[in-house]
C-alpha cells in the first residue's frame, strides 16, 4: 500500500481551473454523487449499491 505524501502541497488558485475537474463542472449533484459511489466501490472492493454495514461493537456503551 502507497503511502500518503505530506511533504507536497499546493497552493489553490480559485481562478484557474485544474485539468482533473472540468468533467465534472456540468454535472449535476446526483451525477457527482453516483460517480462518487462509484469510486468508493472500487476503492474499498465492494459490490456497487451494496457498501458494508458499520461496526457498531466498536462504538458501543453498557448502560448502568
Amino acid at each position: 500500500m502507497q503511502k500518503l505524501v505530506r511533504s507536497y502541497s499546493t497552493s489553490g488558485n480559485l481562478f484557474e481551473k485544474k485539468e482533473e475537474i472540468i468533467h465534472y463542472l456540468g454535472m449535476s449533484k446526483e451525477e457527482i454523487a453516483e460517480v462518487f459511489a462509484y469510486l468508493n466501490s472500487v476503492s474499498f472492493n465492494y459490490a456497487l449499491g451494496n457498501p458494508p454495514k458499520m461496526d457498531k461493537n466498536a462504538f458501543s456503551m453498557r448502560k448502568n
